[in-house]
């Protein structure tokens, strides 16, 4: 067999700078040397490509007789897969064009062969692969494929996105490989470009947004020849539109971000595609159990989904990790592919009927939440809903905005109002209810639930008003349904109001009367939220016997393992312990309540409220003060308004002034200042005792609130007073993008409305941004 005329190799010249992939370059290498067959696979434009290249690059010294690149995008019959490899190697010999032949010539070579876009011909692939290797023990192979070729000795490395920053990348860009390959990209079109201050958040989000993927990156900032950066950040909405202008030295599949995602679309069975488009209505990942449920349409049954997503996962389309439920693997897609999903979803005609199963998932986990919530499993809930958060939002989006499916929206959003709470969700979880009992008219059970629920959130946010509203209604309901429960939230809530209004005597009484019926009904999660708080209701009337209802409050969540309702039985216990002149017990219940370090930032304000006044009480005035301040923080935080109602302001304000007149007025403040500034981490490890001396002192945020700029932007449109429609337009984006900003922008404040938003924009719109 004649030699070849270039033994050292056939590796193509880099034209441009190879970014980042210091971890997936050495685990190339360190593949290569344990085993002869390493397939890279991942999504298309996640530069599988230039990562082999660069490995075999490197490994040239390894093997004498060259690293041979063999290019099979173009490539559309399997039975020429040989002669490819052939003509590669430069063999013109005919005889080397058949396997046989080829394995003769390679079987004393040392070589390694980097087989590259093999996803369309992944059968032939296998099969000639185990024969060379096989025939030729000195050959190793380097695939590259969008799905992994399933051959005996297969080493398997997926090749992941570049880095992205988290937040608003302010503090070290630079460290992402995403921003440092659009900052290459783009100087390259706009000579003396850099991130710098003015763009740095721009551009991180731009990396965000199209999820870290090179061809994305790279084709955004082609784009920078003719648009602004804020332009191409703007314009990402539409993204397959956008990202059109590639090489004309690559395939055309390669030259626009949506062709490189068809690829991979029609490399899929019609079922696969079936799954594909479903899952894309679920955003943020989901688990085999939601997609059995989604997936069931199109002639795809529910046995056939567990084989359609591994399918989906072998393809590089889905990414598979555990999930921090329980042990259920989580399922998740790039932005970009689910985008591409929803496009085709749309085409198909399913998208209504897709739509509806996924709202029929989500009421079945509201309803099993609600059945099983308060018990063993609690925190394992509260985990698994805040993983599935994203696909719960997008369900009541979508209900909030399908007449016939309003009802639905009422029926989940009620059903998780104490999750709301546990997760810090409070003001969404206000906003969701809301929103669906002003489209949700109709008088049902589920409405009149619904009425207790929002009047409840409205009471912690300080609106006795719009809580008196709901209440009204609710008892009106009560009596046509002739329904005890119902006649027992009323009371619950009722007295609730009356107590943070000031009038503790008919809040106790209201309450009462809640427990009796609770307990009539056999309903131990009311029973247990009822005591607490009726607790609540005796410890500010400085009643002893108060004492009663929190320890059996206490012993009902031990009974029932409900860990995180522990948490509010243990600071009813604490502070009724407090009040009987027990504070050192008390602070132990209630740095225990504390170190769960639950996510539900109204237990842990009230939590750190109660230290503050044990702090004082034991002559701690300058932790008495710093724990005010950090409690202060965490209220703001949390949305909810219990600490301006008259009962906690009387003896906060009674602690405060006892530390001050021990302290000094210049010293209580100081310290009161700096824990103010503090985040729920920082608040947790201060309440423990974590962090040893005084609080540091914090520089604040130099965007007041931590908004970013394009949230403060936004937000000083909502002052002028426009719509989300008209700050879409305003700002060329989707208003659905609007009105995300807005919704970010009121959690971030714990805000309820516009008006709140151009109130504190008026307040502090001479800081700096």
């Amino acid at each position: 067999m004649p030699e070849p005329p270039r033994p050292s190799g056939s590796l193509p010249a880099e034209l441009t700078s190879f970014v980042g992939r210091r971890r997936e370059l050495a685990e190339t290498k360190r593949l290569l040397t344990q085993s002869r067959l390493v397939t890279l696979t991942g999504m298309g434009g996640v530069g599988k490509t230039r990562l082999a290249l660069r490995a075999g690059a490197g490994m040239r010294r390894a093997f004498p007789d060259g690293v041979w690149f063999v290019p099979l995008a173009e490539l559309r019959e399997p039975a020429m897969l040989s002669a490819a490899i052939a003509t590669a190697l430069g063999l013109t010999d005919s005889a080397t064009a058949n396997v046989a032949g080829l394995a003769e010539y390679l079987d004393d070579k040392r070589l390694l062969l980097i087989l590259d876009n093999c996803e369309h011909v992944l059968h032939a692939c296998a099969v000639l692969t185990a024969k060379l290797l096989s025939a030729a023990h000195g050959v190793r192979i380097l695939a590259t494929s969008r799905q992994i070729l399933r051959a005996d000795g297969e080493q398997i490395l997926t090749v992941p996105p570049l880095s992205v920053p988290e937040g608003d990348g302010g503090e070290s860009p630079g460290h992402s490989e995403s921003v440092t390959l659009f900052a290459d990209r783009a100087a390259a079109v706009q000579p003396g470009f850099q991130v710098d201050a003015r763009n740095r958040e721009d551009v991180v989000r731009l990396c965000q947004r199209l999820d870290g993927i090179p061809l994305a990156i790279e084709l955004a900032a082609v784009r920078l020849r003719v648009l602004s950066l804020e332009q191409v950040l703007h314009r990402l909405d539409n993204r397959f539109r956008l990202l059109t202008t590639g090489s004309r030295t690559v395939l055309p599949r390669q030259r626009t971000l949506e062709a490189t995602v068809e690829w991979s679309y029609e490399l899929c069975t019609p079922q696969e595609q079936a799954v594909w488009r479903a899952v894309s209505v679920l955003p943020g990942g989901f688990d085999l159990d939601a997609a059995e449920i989604v997936c069931t349409v199109d002639g795809v049954e529910p046995g056939d989904v567990l084989d359609l997503i591994a399918a989906l996962v072998d393809k590089s389309v889905l990414t598979r990790r555990d999930g921090t439920f329980g042990r259920t693997a989580w399922y998740r897609m790039l932005e970009t592919v689910r985008e591409y999903g929803q496009l085709k979803l749309a085409e198909s005609g399913r998208e209504p009927e897709v739509r509806a199963r996924h709202v029929e998932y989500c009421l079945r986990l509201a309803r099993q939440y609600r059945a099983e919530s308060f018990g063993p499993a609690q925190l394992d809930w509260i985990r698994r809903l805040r993983r599935e958060h994203a696909i719960l939002r997008a369900a009541l989006d979508h209900c909030l905005h399908d007449a016939t499916k309003v009802r639905h929206a009422t029926e989940i959003a009620a059903s998780l109002w104490d999750f709301w709470y546990a997760a810090g969700f409070l003001v969404e979880g206000h906003h969701w209810i809301r929103q669906a009992l002003a489209l949700d008219t109709e008088p049902t059970p589920a409405r009149a639930r619904a009425l207790g629920a929002c009047a409840f959130m409205s009471a912690q946010f300080g609106e006795p008003d719009a809580a008196w509203g709901s209440l009204n209604e609710l008892a009106v309901l009560a009596e046509r349904f002739d329904d005890d429960l119902l006649r027992a939230g009323h009371a619950q809530v009722s007295g609730l109001v009356r107590f943070y209004s000031g009038d503790a005597l008919g809040g106790r009484e209201a309450m009462e009367r809640a427990l009796r019926g609770y307990r009539a009904a056999g309903d131990e999660f009311q029973v247990f939220n009822t005591l607490v708080l009726l607790s609540s209701v005796t410890f500010f009337l400085a009643d002893p016997d108060g004492a009663r209802y929190a320890e059996e409050a206490l012993s009902l969540a031990v009974r029932c393992g409900a860990d995180w309702s522990k948490t509010y039985a243990l600071w009813a216990v604490a502070v009724h312990a407090w009040r009987a002149g027990a504070p050192q017990r008390a602070t132990a219940l209630l740095r225990e309540a504390i170190a769960m370090r639950l996510s539900d930032r109204t237990q842990l304000a009230f939590a750190i409220g109660a230290l503050a006044w044990c702090a004082q009480a034991m002559g701690q005035h300058e932790r008495a003060a710093g724990l005010l301040g950090a409690a202060q923080a965490v209220w703001l935080l949390s949305g909810a308004r219990v600490a301006e109602s008259r009962p906690y302001q009387t003896l906060n304000e009674q602690c405060a002034e006892r530390s001050r007149a021990a302290l000094g007025a210049q010293a209580y403040q100081a310290a009161f200042d700096a824990a103010a500034s503090f985040g729920p981490d920082e608040a947790i490890s201060f309440a423990l005792a974590e962090k040893a001396g005084k609080p540091r002192t914090v520089e604040r945020r130099s965007s007041p609130g931590g908004l970013t700029r394009r949230e403060r932007e936004i937000a000083e449109l909502v002052a002028e007073g426009l719509s989300n429609r008209a700050i879409a337009t305003r700002l060329v984006i989707a208003q659905r993008t609007a009105e995300t900003h807005v919704e970010n922008i009121l959690a971030k404040l714990g805000f309820t409305s516009r008006a709140q938003i151009a109130a504190w924009l008026a307040e502090h719109r001479g800081n700096a941004v």
